[in-house]
């Protein structure tokens, strides 16, 4: 379902006429300059092979994201100014540039105003909050005073502090847009870019900081190839991060790429800190009880406590990651089996299907989800069950399965198999796919088979109580039948029949 703008709220129209066709020869001019720079880069490297190589890399990558937004997104302005903006990017990082002084200057501001505008816009060109007007208007301002500064108009220096300021806005107006939204698929879109650029600027700053810090020393060449090759990825991570929100591909990964990418960033960090720290205290009391450094030992110590951290680091932090980065996956398999052990008491079928459906749908984004119990549907979410029995009309479970059963063209692909103690499969969930179409991630599908044990035991008990009180309940019936229709006939045989009343009044006259 399309999320509503509120009222008041604008956005930029498709493009269209002569708007449209100056995007196109654009595109074509700067695609042709993109080639041309690339390939000038073949004919004669300027820094070396391996840097070389790197550039590109990364200017394949660049040209191929602007090309898929040009041919699958044709008249969104966001992915029109990132399309060019990406392509300017790689002309002006690429090779170094030696025409003009001013030509890279008129690149890189041409490249800041398609970029911030676009993050600013991002991503249905919505002026949401209001003052991103405001800030529009100030992009185009530092532009023109960029432009000015590069061919000797103005002779300040404000461009860049400027232009960082107003990146810091549209990154503001989009975590703005973030938390207003509901959940849905522009959060989800959200979710993906603000990955990509925070991964993306990280390493770019990283790589900048080295370069800095590099210049007082004699940096090696392989520190200069993974300076080269951080700031290259970056702006790699940055485009691939924006061309899958665009896309709404495999939208509600997210926040698996966030959690993973979190806990590496966070073990890589952790286990350096420790080396370092590690080291240089073996070295202190080294130097201290035997009066000299213990060279290598040090390191390889170090190393030693590392490794021997590896594991536990990684349980605790994966865990802090999950909690944080996926709370609905978190929750369902934490609070599912309280939620079960609750309703296995006194529930009915209906309705633990009724409290239990809707949780698992919010924690793996399900379209639509079937309850089957001894082949009727018990409970549905998403879908209604005269809807679900059309879908279902064909369907034949699948008789060798161990839990999941997956079908990508079937309306509910993803299909868990529960069964009862002796082994046979007695109910089905039934998933459909997630909002943008995609299958399940590895860690939904790990919290369903977690969720399977407990779901499945409930379930089940649940239902032979119901089916033991139906039972019950007809045996109850039947004697209850059989009693009155036994009464009925005692009442029948003690009734006097009317020739023996007739007898009796007789002999009483006589």
């Amino acid at each position: 379902m399309p999320e509503l703008l509120p009222p008041g709220t604008t956005s930029l129209p498709p493009l269209g006429g002569r708007l449209f066709l100056a995007y196109r020869m654009a595109w074509w001019i700067l695609a042709a300059a993109a080639v041309g720079t690339l390939v000038w880069s073949w004919l004669g490297p300027q820094s070396g092979n391996g840097i070389w190589l790197l550039r590109t890399a990364k200017a394949a990558v660049l040209i191929t994201v602007s090309g898929i937004l040009y041919r699958r997104r044709r008249k969104d302005p966001v992915a029109a100014m990132l399309a060019l903006a990406f392509l300017l990017w790689t002309v002006s990082s690429s090779v170094d540039l030696v025409v003009s002084s001013a030509v890279p200057a008129l690149i890189d501001r041409l490249r800041f105003l398609f970029f911030a505008l676009a993050l600013l816009l991002f991503p249905n060109g919505e002026w949401r909050p209001g003052w991103t007007r405001h800030v529009g208007l100030a992009i185009v301002a530092t532009f023109l005073l960029g432009v000015a500064e590069a061919l000797g108009i103005l002779p300040t220096r404000l461009f860049l502090p400027i232009a960082i300021g107003c990146v810091l806005a549209s990154l503001a107006a989009l975590l703005s847009r973030y938390r207003s939204l509901d959940p849905g698929i522009q959060k989800q879109q959200l979710k993906w870019v603000v990955l990509g650029l925070v991964s993306g600027i990280a390493l770019i700053l990283s790589a900048r900081a080295g370069a800095a810090l590099g210049r007082d020393m004699a940096v090696p060449l392989v520190g200069s190839l993974l300076l080269e090759g951080l700031f290259q990825l970056g702006i790699v991570i940055v485009a691939l991060g924006f061309l899958t929100s665009l896309l709404r591909y495999r939208l509600y990964d997210a926040e698996a790429a966030i959690s993973r990418s979190a806990v590496y960033a966070a073990l890589t960090l952790t286990l350096v800190g420790t080396f370092a720290a590690s080291e240089a205290l073996i070295e202190l009391i080294g130097q201290r009880l035997f009066g000299m450094a213990i060279g290598n030992v040090s390191g390889a110590v170090a190393a030693a406590v590392a490794a021997m951290m590896l594991t536990p680091l990684h349980g605790r932090i994966s865990s802090w990651a999950e909690q944080h980065f996926q709370h609905d996956l978190a929750i369902l398999k934490s609070e599912l089996p309280d939620l079960l052990a609750v309703l296995s008491t006194s529930a009915s079928v209906n309705r633990m299907a009724e409290a239990v459906l809707p949780r698992i749908e919010e924690a793996v984004h399900a379209t639509r989800m079937v309850l089957l119990v001894d082949g009727k549907i018990a409970g549905a979410q998403g879908i209604t069950p005269t809807s679900a029995r059309r879908l279902l009309v064909r369907w034949q479970p699948p008789a060798d399965i161990d839990l999941i059963d997956r079908d990508d063209e079937d309306a509910f692909p993803l299909r868990l198999a529960l069964r009862c103690p002796l082994g046979s499969i007695r109910a089905w969930l039934l998933l459909g796919p997630r909002p943008d179409g995609s299958f399940y991630g590895q860690d939904d599908l790990d919290a369903l088979a977690e969720i399977a044990p407990p779901l499945q035991r409930t379930l089940l008990a649940v239902a032979e109580r119901e089916a033991e009180v139906r039972s019950r309940r007809r045996l109850d019936a039947a004697l209850r039948h059989t009693l009155s229709e036994l009464n009925r006939r005692v009442a029948t045989l003690e009734r006097p029949s009317g020739h023996q009343n007739l007898i009796g009044d007789n002999r009483a006259e006589c």
